[in-house]
């Protein structure tokens, strides 16, 4: 499976990922276009970038009053103005809430994939729905979702989706809507990952059972899952540092 860049994952440019980068790093203090550039691509987690690239952003952040430069032999310095604090600091405003209450759900399914990092608090708050999109661009909500349902037919008789619902919101704070997670139940039923039926006339609540397959391919789909979770942990990580 590719797992997404940062960039494709959040919809965070090239560009103001380095721009981020570059005032956060030159806040501590002044530095030159080639450390910078050895810099980033040592600590940034998502995508390497050329010398002529960072070179060419750092004169564009001169150009906007956001660095100044001096040269001290052949080497060009740049340190932050004040008007880049200012930017940096629109940087933190619009994004830092948003990341870190993303994050949290990300940690969330990193704990229960992995039973590594620190373990969901008892009462969770249902992520934010102004940042419930960002979700879809992070993970695959499907695999979420055949995730959980597999997980229940493993250790449950039978089981019904709105208890995978009901699991996601206790867990992570976070679910697809009734729509997705039943075009999903079909979709697993068409492909024999399980098996349903209704149990009245009704037809109110469709029982789901585990199948043949199911064992197996709730495996694969845990790989898949926390291989992409591990990864996008990385860049949310990477990126509240900065902000």
């Amino acid at each position: 499976m590719k797992l997404p860049s940062f960039q494709q994952a959040v919809g965070f440019s090239v560009g103001d990922t380095l721009s981020l980068f570059l005032l956060r790093t030159l806040l501590h203090g002044r530095s030159y276009s080639r450390a910078l550039y050895e810099q980033f691509n040592a600590e940034f987690p998502g995508r390497s970038v050329s010398y002529e690239y960072v070179a060419r952003m750092a004169n564009t952040l001169e150009y906007d009053d956001f660095l100044l430069s001096h040269t001290e032999g052949r080497k060009k310095y740049f340190q932050i103005t004040e008007n880049g604090k200012r930017r940096l600091q629109e940087y933190n405003t619009i994004y830092a809430q948003r990341f870190s209450e993303v994050l949290a759900v990300i940690d969330r399914f990193y704990y229960v994939l992995t039973k590594n990092g620190l373990p969901p608090q008892d009462n969770i708050e249902p992520l934010h729905e102004d940042f419930r999109p960002f979700i879809s661009k992070l993970l695959s909500v499907k695999d979420v979702v055949r995730f959980m349902a597999l997980r229940l037919s493993l250790n449950r008789n039978s089981f019904y989706m709105a208890e995978v619902q009901g699991q996601l919101n206790s867990l992570f704070g976070w679910a697809p809507s009734n729509g997705y997670l039943y075009n999903v139940a079909r979709e697993m039923e068409e492909t024999n990952l399980l098996l349903g039926f209704w149990p009245d006339e009704r037809r109110t609540v469709r029982k789901l059972y585990k199948t043949g397959n199911s064992e197996q391919f709730y495996e694969i789909v845990t790989t898949s899952l926390t291989e992409r979770i591990t990864q996008v942990r990385k860049y949310l990580h990477y990126i509240l540092e900065l902000v």
